[in-house]
C-alpha cells in the first residue's frame, strides 16, 4: 500500500493520537505493516465499559471489530429462554470477526463479564486492511472457523454432550466449506456425496416435479442438515440445495462418517438418529409436492 491509499481511505485520526493497538498487545496484528496499523489506529475508539453491558446482540447486523485491552468478555447463544455462555475472552483477544468477514447478522451475543477496556475499530478500516494483507485475512478466517465450530458443537443436540477435547479432535476431521449466495450446493438426481451440517446462513431446499417444475420447499438455517434424503437405493439426491446467503457448512462424507463411527460411536449413534428424524419430515414434505 502507499500513502495515497491512506489519504483516499477517508479515515482521519487526531494529530499525534496515541496508538490504541499494537502487535505486542494483540498477537493477531503481528507482521502488519506500519501503514496498516496506522489505518486501524486512526479508525479506533477506546471505550471504558462497565460489567454486564451487552456489546453485541445475537441477530444484529455487522458492527465493527473489537479489541480487548483489559477485562473479560462472555459470548453466548440463546437456548430457549436462557442464554448459554459458549466462550470467554480476555485481554489481547478480539471479537466481531463474524460480521467483519461474513457481513451477516451475528450468531451470538457478547457481554462484558467484568469492567473492561475495549478498542472499537471501524469496519471500513478493517475491510481495507483485509484487502491489503492476506495473512491478516487468513488469521481472522482461522479464528472465525474455530469459534463457529465451538459454537456449533456446544449448541447442537448431537454434539453438545461431547467433552471439549473430543470436540477439538472431531473438528480437525470436519473442514468448513463456504458457499457464496446463489451457489448450488448439490442438485436433485445427482449422486450424494454425504450430508451437510449448516453452521451459518440460509439454504433453499428445492424440489423439481414433472407437473410443477422446480419449487422452493423450505429454507434451512443454522444447525440444520442437508442431503439426508436420497431415493430408495441411495443413488440419487431427492432435492436440490442452493445458498440463499453466504453460508458455512460442515461436509460429512463417507470418510468423515466412518471416522465418527470409529472414534465417537455415541455421537455417531445420535447423528444417525438425528438424520433419520429429519429425513422422515422431509419425505412427508416431498410427498405433498410430488407430481
Amino acid at each position: 500500500m502507499s500513502d495515497d491509499f491512506l489519504e483516499l481511505s477517508g479515515i482521519q485520526g487526531e494529530s499525534g493520537k496515541r496508538e490504541s493497538l499494537s502487535e505486542a498487545e494483540f498477537p493477531i496484528l503481528e507482521g502488519l505493516s506500519p501503514l496498516s496499523l496506522r489505518i486501524l489506529n486512526n479508525a479506533s475508539r477506546i471505550m471504558n465499559v462497565s460489567k454486564g453491558v451487552e456489546m453485541l446482540h445475537e441477530g444484529d447486523t455487522p458492527h465493527d471489530l473489537y479489541f480487548i485491552k483489559q477485562g473479560k468478555i462472555a459470548i453466548g447463544r440463546q437456548a430457549g429462554t436462557q442464554l448459554k455462555v459458549i466462550a470467554q475472552l480476555g485481554a489481547g483477544e478480539i471479537y466481531g470477526e463474524f460480521g467483519a468477514l461474513r457481513k451477516k447478522s451475528r450468531y451470538a451475543s457478547v457481554f462484558t463479564a467484568e469492567s473492561s477496556v475495549i478498542v472499537r475499530v471501524e469496519l471500513s478500516a478493517i475491510q481495507q486492511v483485509l484487502e491489503a494483507d492476506s495473512e491478516f485475512h487468513k488469521r481472522l478466517e482461522t479464528l472465525l472457523s474455530k469459534r463457529m465450530l465451538d459454537s456449533f458443537f456446544s449448541s447442537h443436540p448431537v454434539f453438545h454432550s461431547l467433552p471439549k477435547r473430543e470436540r477439538a479432535e472431531l473438528a480437525k476431521s470436519l473442514p468448513i466449506h463456504t458457499y457464496e449466495r446463489d451457489s448450488r450446493i448439490f442438485t436433485q438426481g445427482k449422486k450424494p456425496l454425504g450430508v451437510y451440517l449448516i453452521l451459518s446462513g440460509e439454504i433453499e431446499v428445492r424440489y423439481r416435479s414433472r407437473s410443477r417444475g422446480e419449487q422452493l420447499l423450505e429454507i434451512r438455517r443454522d444447525n440444520d442438515i442437508l442431503g439426508e434424503v436420497a431415493n430408495k437405493n441411495g443413488s440419487e439426491l431427492a432435492y436440490s440445495a442452493v445458498a440463499a446467503s453466504d453460508v458455512d457448512v460442515l461436509t460429512l462424507d463417507r470418510a468423515a462418517m466412518k471416522a465418527m463411527h470409529d472414534q465417537h460411536p455415541k455421537s455417531f449413534e445420535n447423528l444417525e438418529s438425528y438424520i433419520n428424524k429429519r429425513a422422515e419430515r422431509t419425505v412427508l414434505r416431498l410427498k405433498e409436492n410430488m407430481g
